[in-house]
């Protein structure tokens, strides 16, 4: 039983030690819905993908995630309209970039 544990905790610990962080100027890219971008200015589609999938679709999302905020934060944008968030195999998502006042 106890070898057991041990192993579902480690491979917990390596899937997310394969989790992104996000820089410190990506870190402060807010999520957004319609309502909220509304009065600020597009600035441009952003993209994101992981190769963690499947099982690790959770850890995938938030890999692909923070590479479309990277890209947001290189636009200068403060805040991101998710368009498409999809798991599976192949963990991608899709958004709208906004500078907000």
């Amino acid at each position: 039983m106890k070898s057991k544990i041990l192993i579902v905790g480690i491979c917990a610990l390596i899937v997310s030690g394969c989790a992104t962080v996000p820089s410190p100027s990506a870190s402060k890219i807010y999520d957004a819905d319609e309502q909220l971008v509304s009065n600020c200015k597009f600035i441009g589609n952003v993209n994101g993908t992981s190769g963690w999938g499947n099982l690790a679709a959770s850890t995938g999302i938030n890999n692909a995630k923070n590479e479309a905020r990277e890209q947001a934060a290189q636009l200068k944008a403060t805040h991101i309209f998710w368009t498409a968030v999809n798991g599976g195999y192949s963990p991608n998502v899709s958004g709208n970039a906004y500078f907000c006042k």
